[in-house]
């Protein structure tokens, strides 16, 4: 079926005013945030550069052999920007403002990128998570904190932006993390600000804390929310979300169906889906119930454990880790066996908490399936 690439090679002639923006081409604009662009553009571009002249040097110097997000860096990205810089629709867009941070003291993993597509109306892209450990403990910390160093980051870049650029209505978006951050930054910005927002869109991106979704701030931009998840989401299931989400189709399996790229397209659109599909109700069901059966500070201790291990011998990315499997799992065996009694019985004691929730969460599914089974048996004699 039909991707994101698939889109630019179809209808990459129409420009925006021809057919509008679109939640397909909301998708598209995020994920230029995971591409490293520092030294073409940066936080203080204003004028902003055309994206086929970015896209020019970009390749000229060879950064498409240069994988800086690890895994995550897939050949998919560098077509994405080919194909972005030869078609009608996008190569005249204007990048503007591009940021990146990592800070493993503030154990923050930040990234934004401000594209303008014309007629006075800016796209807003935040990165999500990289292939960075210290990214993947912020999102861990998500559950645990008011707010985490990169939430703060995209906050003040979105009022920079938006000061910056006055008259501009906005579009906001981003996809894993990246989701999460355009929301908060939606929510937490001044009213007048938020006046000049048309959408904000989540592209499977956890929620928040239950105490923010019920607050005034949060409910004042909730029907501006577009949250999209695959059928079988997890990333996008955790936390809570107040607005509806909507389902679209992937054409991969399990945790894969977080990548953006095998969302299947349909026009200008995603091919959408009535609901998330049964692993997803578990997947689901098992997070919150695991995350309301543990109290703040058990997540905390959890996840600094948790990254401690997996930091071991300096360890700073998932490929890192991958590059040097053997090693690194007799490293991390070694840290875990040198915990103390207590701290080891906590992160047992969690685990065991997850499966627990996870094996009550797929017989109480399966209950219900043979219940309604049943019951329409039933109408049918």
């Amino acid at each position: 079926m039909a991707n994101i690439l698939d889109y630019i090679l179809w209808r990459g002639d129409l420009s925006f005013e021809l057919s509008p923006f679109n939640e397909v081409d909301n998708l598209i604009l995020s994920k230029l945030a995971y591409l490293n662009f520092s030294g073409i553009i940066n936080e203080e571009t204003r004028r902003g550069m055309p994206l086929y002249k970015v896209a020019e040097i970009y390749f000229k110097e060879g950064r498409d052999k240069t994988r800086n997000t690890g895994d995550l860096m897939q050949e998919n990205f560098f077509s994405l920007l080919r194909l972005m810089a030869e078609s009608n629709r996008y190569k005249n867009v204007k990048l503007k403002m591009y940021v990146e941070q990592i800070d493993l003291e503030e154990e923050l993993q930040f990234g934004a990128l401000t594209i303008d597509i014309g007629n006075r109306t800016l796209y807003i892209a935040y990165r999500g998570t990289d292939d960075t450990l210290v990214g993947w403990k912020e999102d861990f910390k998500m559950s645990v904190m008011d707010m985490v160093p990169a939430q703060r980051e995209a906050l003040q870049y979105f009022n920079k932006v938006a000061i910056r650029y006055r008259g501009y209505r906005l579009y906001l978006g981003g996809h894993s993390k990246g989701g999460n951050l355009a929301v908060f930054s939606a929510v937490h910005t001044s009213e007048n600000l938020k006046k000049r927002i048309i959408r904000i869109f989540n592209n499977d991106g956890p929620g928040f804390k239950e105490a923010l979704v019920d607050t005034q701030a949060y409910q004042s931009v909730a029907s501006r929310i577009v949250t999209l998840v695959p059928q079988s989401s997890i990333i996008g299931m955790l936390l809570e979300h107040e607005e509806d989400y909507m389902v679209v189709q992937s054409n991969q399996k399990g945790f894969m169906q977080h990548n953006g790229f095998s969302w299947e397209v349909c026009g200008p659109s995603f091919i959408h889906l009535k609901s998330i599909n049964t692993q997803g109700q578990i997947v689901d069901q098992t997070i919150k119930r695991f995350l309301n059966g543990i109290s703040i500070e058990q997540r905390e201790q959890f996840t600094n454990t948790l990254f401690d291990i997996l930091s071991t011998n300096e360890k700073k990315t998932l490929t890192d880790i991958r590059n040097d499997s053997f090693k690194s799992v007799i490293a991390m065996i070694k840290t875990y066996d040198n915990l103390e009694k207590d701290t080891k019985k906590a992160i047992v004691d969690t685990l065991g908490l997850l499966v627990t929730e996870s094996i009550r969460s797929i017989w109480e599914l399966k209950g219900t399936k043979e219940k309604v089974t049943k019951s329409a048996k039933g109408k049918n004699t």
